[in-house]
């Protein structure tokens, strides 16, 4: 009934769905009629639970409240509240700890922190996201950023993020397969949409032979005459605790352009802490 309201006549389902009972049965409980009607009383399997639940759009929470009524474990939910901070403060103790540019990721894509080296090498403005975090999709499309046109400057450095954005939107679905009903989640595709170019590559298939490892280029500038120059960096996360998230994101020089300008950002580019984070 909640479903049936979202979707007056006048606004009908991108798939034409109308949430009846018949409708259920035919999608996704063969055996529902029979409970209605008394013929069986054999509550349906949790597989069978959650198709019901991805049938109904069900948020993270609705579908947990379901599995939960039907006397089957909910799925785990990402941390929130003291538990999320607490992972917070560790991964603050890890960024601190790192000596390149970095910066503090959640699961739903929020950049939360980073450091100085970071914000000094992607040129972000102060007072740029005040009253909301940025999140990835902000880092790589947001025109009010350099990181984009810095980093498509040539074909080579086009292809090279292109290939990475794509890599980057199929994980995050991928990663995010039931949440995708979620408030957080349609507010990340509300972004994608609004960075004009940024939803077409949510749909573009990944390259399987896509090496996320491989180096990204983007146009930094010296510290002699403040020039913009290209130099080639790659990106590694590492785990502040016992999850995936929050997780800590850095970036590490790969060529000697590179190295002289993380030098120059303040990073202590020691190789030995660099092979030791790459492993």
């Amino acid at each position: 009934m909640k479903r049936q309201r979202q979707y007056a006549a006048d606004r009908s389902h991108p798939s034409l769905k109308r949430f009846t009972q018949q409708e259920l049965n035919d999608e996704a409980c063969p055996t529902y009629k029979n409970l209605l009607v008394g013929r069986s009383h054999r509550l349906p399997d949790r597989q069978t639970m959650l198709r019901i639940a991805e049938y109904l759009e069900c948020t993270s929470d609705e579908r947990n409240e379901l599995l939960a009524a039907a006397g089957y474990l909910p799925i785990h939910s990402d941390m929130a509240g003291r538990s999320l901070e607490h992972e917070l403060e560790q991964a603050r103790r890890l960024m601190r700890n790192v000596p390149f540019p970095a910066m503090i990721v959640t699961s739903t894509l929020e950049i939360v922190e980073f450091n100085e080296p970071f914000r000094r090498l992607f040129e972000i403005p102060c007072n740029l996201f005040i009253k909301d975090r940025m999140t990835l999709v902000d880092f790589h499309f947001n025109p009010d950023l350099s990181i984009r046109s810095r980093s498509t400057f040539d074909a080579e450095s086009f292809e090279k993020w292109e290939s990475h954005a794509v890599f980057g939107m199929d994980a995050f679905k991928r990663n995010h397969l039931l949440s995708r009903h979620d408030d957080w989640y349609q507010k990340l595709i509300r972004q994608f949409n609004q960075y004009g170019g940024a939803d077409e590559y949510r749909n573009i298939a990944r390259n399987p032979e896509y090496d996320y490892n491989h180096s990204k280029v983007i146009l930094a500038r010296t510290e002699s005459s403040g020039d913009l120059v290209p130099i080639r960096y790659k990106q590694i996360y590492l785990s502040a605790g016992r999850s995936m998230y929050p997780r800590v994101g850095v970036f590490l020089p790969v060529d000697e352009p590179a190295r002289k300008t993380f030098a120059y950002l303040g990073c202590s580019v020691d190789y030995s802490s660099m092979l030791y984070m790459v492993q």
